[in-house]
């Protein structure tokens, strides 16, 4: 047996082994940024609240999933409502509402979770918890964006898909909002909505995906090398 590497073959093999390596550390370094930003949300979860302002004005890779606190004027009329399945029940909404937390400037507010029955026994978006000036503590949320399968928002029955903060601050006539939502863990008066714990949905699947790309890169050098491989008494396509 003579290893004999076709021209075509090689041409074709070479890149995309590239490309496969490539993957693969890249999903390495991914894993390696998932795993201190994990670390880093729960001990953002575990420290004292910070001010709002002060998170917002920092550092920009220190504001998502800081702890924070802010107290402000809760604009309880213009709520939506998120569709929310893992709320309390299978049908359950998340209501989020502006908070204007000093001069003029907003944020939204992740109140907590109501049910499909309570929904339906409100009288337009007006959730049914106190606004006015409140004071709140949680974890500043990165905004969600859409994906091409997520239902467009309901603006008529006030039911949304996803926290798209960009769509629902377009929507309320908002402007200069940060792309978070500050998903509270304070309780509400009257106990509704009823606030959600927060907790970390930061996937780790990277390790899955970088060994994945490093077995196609593996066995596309077997493949390559298999093919290559002729008997010393083969010809050639030239027929030497």
């Amino acid at each position: 047996m003579r290893f004999r590497p076709s021209l075509w073959m090689t041409v074709f093999a070479v890149p995309a082994l590239a490309a496969l390596i490539a993957l693969g550390v890249w999903q390495v370094e991914r894993r390696t940024w998932k795993h201190d930003l994990i670390a880093r949300v729960a001990a953002e979860s575990a420290a004292p609240p910070r001010d709002l302002v002060e998170v917002l004005t920092g550092p920009e890779d220190r504001r998502a999933y800081a702890h924070v606190e802010a107290d402000g004027e809760l604009d309880a009329s213009r709520a939506v409502h998120v569709f929310a399945p893992e709320g309390q029940g299978g049908a359950d909404y998340r209501v989020i509402a502006p908070l204007d937390y000093g001069d003029g400037r907003i944020i939204l507010v992740d109140l907590g979770t109501i049910t499909e029955d309570e929904k339906k026994k409100l009288s337009g978006p007006v959730p049914p918890a106190a606004g006015g000036q409140i004071h709140v503590e949680g974890i500043l949320r990165p905004s969600e964006s859409a994906g091409w399968t997520t239902a467009a928002p309901d603006l008529k029955s006030n039911r949304w898909y996803v926290r798209d903060v960009p769509a629902i601050a377009a929507a309320l006539g908002l402007k200069d909002v940060p792309p978070f939502v500050l998903q509270a863990e304070t309780p509400n008066a009257g106990g509704l909505p009823r606030p959600v714990a927060f907790r970390p949905d930061l996937a780790d699947n990277h390790l899955a995906y970088a060994v994945t790309w490093f077995s196609l890169a593996l066995i596309l050098c077997v493949v390559y090398v298999l093919f290559n491989l002729k008997r010393s008494d083969d010809k050639d396509p030239a027929g030497v």
